[in-house]
């Protein structure tokens, strides 16, 4: 659910409107920004220059602009590589110094041709340690000239003389650059929804729980890891006490209720949560420097209860207070000045802090107002209204009963009052499908409700119903799927969600397999030959208890005893950016590969019957986590790892499932070396990590496609897993800049929600045509409530869907996992693969070049569209957006025929 005050515009790397930059010409940070100034006697622009490695042949000159003056063009004729400086690189060296906690605005026209990828990267880093300074960006960029722009705050101070201000690209291709402007400003990130508070006593919508739980969800501190928060809303309205109306809000905590929290990295965790808050979704707009005044009426079942009342805001310091709540009612406050302008609330039962086991605490009259006391409590509005949903996460799971909600007002007025708003459902593109005018008379002092039923009856997919609530918009997304009830699936999560409601609403959609890291050699084997796996064990068995299935990596090649680490490279590495020295100190070959395949083999005897499939080592090599060449590793290395646990799994048992490789996407050249120097010989299937920038589906096939080939000539092919997938969209944004986690992960944003759903079921159906039979979406998290979460991919706060769970749900249904692909065609701008899976064909369809394609359905063969809904129409217009054909295996033909006109 999102309170909402205004349309958000989803401008995921563009700039807020508000922003008062100033852009003349002596605040630029750039030099020859305009590159007019050109070296004597050569037609190249002064103050910049290219690099990248000496093999790549690539030129730097001037060339006409976009208003007839001089642009920058880089070009290059042929590139090869892999290793770092593998780029084509346009780059401004010691010229720019910015300071950290400041924001800046870059600003350029671009055009480009011929680029593989069409993305070309952005950065601003420090060259004396190689790091971004808060500038790391993707652009992409056509063959027009086109303005862009990016907002960003400096991580750290950066001296001029160490700075690198660079834009590249990893292809062949020419890449023209205009009018460079990079400027301090005094805009900031935005924060969303945005809730305002000008013209209103009380902030807080809902603010005594008469409406339900409407507008309010729940927040905590103190937990470990990095998985999330608390991602949901708990507790219950209690009609049987209340300071204010009819109801409060009941939040009881007891050793057998509490939440628990899990997390599978490197330090796994299994935290219960003694500390529960409730906390208003949406931000609250305010003047920094004005007071606030933040009350409550609460009580609680125990005199020795302490509650914790706090503010939040979005990029400074909370505001908390503790305090120990008694069995009456009673008003309690906390006094704040705010030096932010977004803030949110949070008030709730800390066990913790009661040293109590148990404890109830219940909650009303909330209210936050300007001044230094509270005055008498009022809700926000006389007349409230607000819509809820019953169901888990919005997902709806019978498509002929549609979508079931409530609509909930309460009339705090002395004379009765009428409800009048219209209730718009919109589908997967947006577009209104129900508009409902709801008409509810509430009696003075009285809350009242009506339920809503069969809304969008017999229809799948993705749904989002908007509700205007007086002085605040509210926003609920909704799906509606087949529950997935297949054994097995093509889908699975990096990293189990922290929360079991997550996992069990993923297995809904068809998101079966898990990716667990708990069972790590020094975990389990902290003494040699003394193995104790209670803490995998709880993260895996909470998991596979839901019906799920396990994909257990062994990430590491060391155990603390086993190890060959060297301390002074881990320490300096460490310095440079690494991983942490606990990592990197596990990263080391251990003295023995033997006790390595004893481990591995360990592993798989203590989860034979539970755990078939086994993944050895995350991005060996090219990353610093497992035989890092920083370290003088090479793949020979890891090849000799993979043999030794080989044949000591295979002993133990001659059927389990062992995936290896590099973990890297399939043009890198450790993958196809990986395959030429007889990889396959110790692996059941090959691991790939696709982190591609929103470019086409079919941008990565001649890639896939090579590799195919390449493992049929060296005893393949054999199945590819990729076990880490990034593609990331939030169409509602909690701020803007938006960021989704780190650089590797913002890299993969994409626009909006529908492309990256769409560009899913493309990218499976291309991958799966060239051997990929799993994907593995990178990664099980969550973030905080009103706070960056788009890293988890399929669910909003609350397990409210994004777009990309509806249609995963319809392609794990209608796809499934193909026995092989039996035609790939490439028609005058539209693409589409045919796929045999068990007795059926299936094929998946859609316009590669923005144009509409006509289709005739042939009799027998059926078509659905991206959501799942069947297409009954003979005549079928094929858009950018996916639709499926169906047929039996002997209609495969019939499919091949009409894809091919």
């Amino acid at each position: 659910m999102r309170i909402l005050t205004k349309l958000i515009p989803v401008l995921l790397c563009l700039l807020p409107v508000a922003m008062t930059a100033c852009m003349a010409a002596d605040n630029n940070l750039i030099q020859n920004n305009s590159f007019e100034q050109v070296r004597e006697g050569q037609a190249v622009p002064d103050r910049w220059t290219f690099a990248g490695a000496a093999e790549i042949t690539q030129q730097l000159t001037v060339d006409k602009g976009r208003d007839g003056r001089n642009c920058a063009k880089l070009d290059c004729t042929h590139f090869e590589g892999s290793a770092p400086n593998s780029h084509v690189m346009l780059c401004q060296q010691g010229a720019i110094s910015v300071q950290r906690g400041k924001w800046y605005q870059l600003t350029f026209w671009a055009k480009a041709e011929r680029i593989k990828s069409g993305a070309v990267n952005v950065a601003l880093v420090n060259s004396q340690v190689w790091r971004n300074v808060g500038l790391s960006e993707v652009a992409l960029v056509k063959p027009k000239w086109a303005r862009y722009e990016f907002l960003f705050q400096a991580k750290e101070d950066l001296p001029t003389e160490a700075s690198r201000f660079q834009f590249w690209f990893n292809s062949a291709g020419t890449f023209w650059l205009d009018e460079v402007a990079l400027v301090e400003t005094t805009g900031g990130r935005q924060w969303y929804p945005q809730i305002a508070t000008e013209s209103v006593q009380n902030f807080v919508p809902n603010s005594s729980y008469e409406c339900g739980g409407a507008n309010w969800g729940s927040f905590t501190y103190g937990l470990r890891g990095w998985g999330g928060n608390l991602y949901r809303l708990y507790g219950e309205p209690d009609a049987t006490t209340a300071a204010h109306g009819k109801q409060s809000w009941k939040l009881a905590l007891t050793p057998a209720t509490l939440p628990v929290f899990y997390f599978d990295y490197f330090e796994a965790v299994k935290q219960p949560v003694q500390r529960v808050l409730l906390a208003n979704l949406g931000w609250f707009v305010v003047k920094p420097g004005e007071t606030l005044c933040l009350s409550a009426f609460l009580r609680s079942d125990d005199d020795n209860a302490v509650a914790q009342i706090l503010i939040n805001q979005a990029e400074g310091r909370s505001f908390r207070q503790q305090i120990k709540v008694s069995g009456q009612w009673k008003r309690y406050q906390l006094t704040l000045t705010p030096d932010q302008s977004f803030l949110y609330l949070a008030l709730g039962l800390d066990l913790e802090a009661s040293k109590l086991d148990s404890a109830t605490l219940w909650l009303d009259a909330v209210q936050l107002e300007r001044g230094n006391k509270p005055t008498e409590y009022a809700p926000r509005s006389p007349l409230e209204a607000f819509i809820e949903s019953e169901v888990q996460g919005n997902l709806f799971t019978k498509a002929k009963g549609g979508m079931s909600l409530t609509v909930r007002a309460f009339n705090n007025d002395p004379a009765p009052q009428q409800v009048r708003k219209q209730l718009v459902v919109t589908d997967f593109f947006d577009q209104p499908v129900v508009k409902k005018e709801i008409t509810l008379s509430v009696p003075s002092r009285q809350s009242v409700s009506q339920n809503l039923r069969g809304l969008c009856a017999g229809r799948q997919g993705y749904f989002r119903l908007q509700w205007d609530a007086d002085s605040v918009k509210q926003s609920l997304r909704c799906s509606v799927l087949e529950p997935f009830a297949g054994g097995d699936s093509p889908f699975g999560m990096n990293h189990a969600y922290p929360w079991q409601f997550l996992v069990e609403e993923a297995r809904l959609a068809g998101i079966l397999w898990w990716r667990d890291w708990t069972a790590k050699w020094h975990v389990v084997e902290p003494e040699k030959g003394k193995f104790n796996w209670k803490v995998p064990d709880e993260q895996i068995y909470r998991v596979t208890d839901l019906g799920a299935k396990i994909l257990a990596l062994l990430p590491f090649p060391s155990s603390l005893w086993a190890t060959t680490a060297r301390e002074e490279e881990v320490q300096e590495t460490y310095k440079k950016g690494g991983e942490s020295p606990e990592v990197l100190r596990i990263a080391y070959a251990p003295r023995d590969l033997k006790d390595f395949g004893n481990y591995a083999a360990e592993a798989v005897r203590h989860y034979r019957g539970t755990i078939r499939v086994y993944h050895l080592l995350n991005e060996p090599i090219y990353t610093t986590y497992a035989l890092p060449r920083a370290f003088g590793y090479k793949l020979q290395d890891y090849l000799r790892l993979l043999e030794v646990a080989h044949g000591s799994m295979k002993a133990v048992d001659p059927k389990c499932v062992i995936v290896g490789g590099i973990a890297a996407p399939p043009e890198a050249d450790l993958v196809r070396q990986f395959v030429e120097l007889g990889g396959m010989k110790y692996v059941d299937v090959v691991d790939m990590h696709v982190y591609h920038p929103p470019v086409g589906a079919t941008f990565a096939e001649e890639a896939f496609k090579e590799h195919l080939e390449l493992m049929r000539k060296h005893g393949g092919p054999k199945p590819i897993w990729i076990t880490e997938y990034g593609c990331y969209a939030d169409d509602d944004p909690p701020c803007i800049p938006h960021s989704v986690g780190d650089e590797t992960m913002n890299h993969c944003r994409w626009p909006n929600e529908r492309e990256a759903a769409e560009h899913v079921v493309k990218f499976t159906a291309m991958s799966f045509a060239y051997g990929v039979r799993k994907i593995f979406f990178h990664a099980g998290t969550c973030g905080t409530i009103n706070n960056p979460d788009a890293g988890g991919v399929f669910f909003e706060y609350g397990g409210a869907p994004r777009k990309v769970l509806a249609a995963v749900a319809a392609l794990t249904r209608l796809f499934g996992i193909p026995d092989e692909c039996i035609t790939n065609v490439d028609r005058n701008g539209m693409k589409g693969y045919l796929f045999r899976t068990g007795g059926k064909a299936v094929a998946v369809a859609w316009s590669n070049d923005d144009r509409e394609h006509k289709l005739k359905r042939p009799s027998g063969v059926r078509a659905f569209d991206l959501m799942g809904n069947e297409l009954k129409a003979r005549d079928l217009t094929v858009s950018t957006t996916p639709v499926y054909l169906l047929g039996r295996k002997d209609e495969s033909r019939a499919i091949a025929r009409m894809l091919n006109g």
